[in-house]
């Protein structure tokens, strides 16, 4: 048994996207408690550290999660869905991820101007509800990733294919390739 969580590497690229998705509630949870510290203190040193963490996650690297999953995972999977019985429910379910994908960055702009308005000093609030609604959505997603995409995927992704799309996130954020086993 190890102390600590060893993180996941790209050479095991779903469990890298599954950690992604920890960092996400990290930063949903950093949004709600931020929310209420304005509402109590205003924008003061610690509200400007968590705004400035989220602002960073979400404009660096959610963008990378985002294209690891469009670019490189939701191709492979509906190839290796092709032969299947089941194609048509594959192709719902990325389907339905790519829709929740930019519902989540039509959001992610409604937020990003709050956050951005209030460091400018232009907003001294930070709307309860948008940011429960960015957290629903993120949290229905992760979960329909994780219950359904990450289980297809494990399924259906041979070798080459889980080598290449942690070849390709690696890539994607000026990493060395990963050294698969």
């Amino acid at each position: 048994m190890e102390l600590w969580d060893t993180p996941a590497g790209f050479d095991e690229p779903l469990a890298a996207l599954a950690a992604c998705h920890r960092r996400i509630e990290k930063q949903m949870n950093t949004l709600a408690r931020l929310q209420k510290h304005i509402g109590r203190f205003g924008f003061d040193k610690d509200a400007q550290t968590a705004t400035d963490a989220i602002l960073r996650y979400f404009i660096e690297a959610a963008p990378n999660h985002h294209a690891d999953e469009e670019i490189d995972l939701f191709p492979r999977v509906l190839r290796a869905a092709e032969a299947l019985a089941d194609r048509s429910k594959s192709f719902e379910l990325l389907s339905h991820l790519l829709v929740e994908h930019r519902d989540m960055e039509t959001v992610w702009g409604t937020v990003r101007d709050a956050l951005e308005g209030l460091q400018a000093g232009r907003l001294t609030t930070l709307d309860a509800q948008l940011c429960k609604e960015f957290s629903r959505i993120y949290a229905t997603h992760i979960d329909r990733d994780e219950s359904q995409l990450f289980r297809l995927a494990a399924r259906l992704l041979q070798k080459a294919d889980v080598i290449a799309l942690g070849t390709a996130m690696a890539q994607r954020r000026g990493l060395p390739p990963p050294v698969f086993a």
